[in-house]
């Protein structure tokens, strides 16, 4: 919704399992075919990018290692 009138901004979707062949790499990534089927997303378990913490959270140990 948004925030600011509460219009619907999408349909509503519902939470999937993430499908086995979504982390393969095909080419550039632009001519995949669709992975699930419409109204679904899916969440990726496994850690991914930057550990999002603050550095000030982050011990000179932790940094070190």
């Amino acid at each position: 919704m948004c925030a600011e009138c509460g219009a619907d901004l999408t349909v509503p979707v519902d939470r999937v399992a993430l499908p086995p062949s979504a982390p393969a790499k095909v080419g550039n990534g632009l001519a995949m075919p669709v992975l699930m089927p419409p109204r679904t997303y899916a969440v990726d378990p496994e850690p991914s990018g930057a550990p999002w913490r603050e550095w000030a959270s982050v011990t000179p140990e932790e940094a070190a290692a």
